[in-house]
């Protein structure tokens, strides 16, 4: 069962302890990382999150994909750890 959740489309802004803030209404995270690159230290647009269940991710799907945040549209799926490997 995949409660692993890939996050596109953050706000440049968005911390760790506020995308964890934002799937915890669905359930317990136990784990969300804002993306940043390694130079510059800004976000790249783009974060991970886990859930502890599967039913949770699946609900964090169904109410955040598409969903606007700070001006933003978000596109929240499940992570395919296959795909990450290519």
């Amino acid at each position: 069962m995949n409660s692993k959740l890939h996050v596109r489309n953050l706000p440049n802004w968005v911390t760790n302890q506020d995308l964890s803030d934002k799937f915890a209404r669905f359930g317990d995270v136990d784990f969300a990382l804002v993306v940043r690159d390694d130079l510059s230290g800004e976000s790249c647009g783009f974060g991970l999150v886990e859930m502890a269940d599967e039913l949770s991710a699946q609900e964090a799907i169904k109410w955040l994909n598409f969903s606007s945040y700070q001006g933003q549209i978000l596109s929240v799926s499940l992570f395919d750890s296959a795909k990450s490997a290519h």
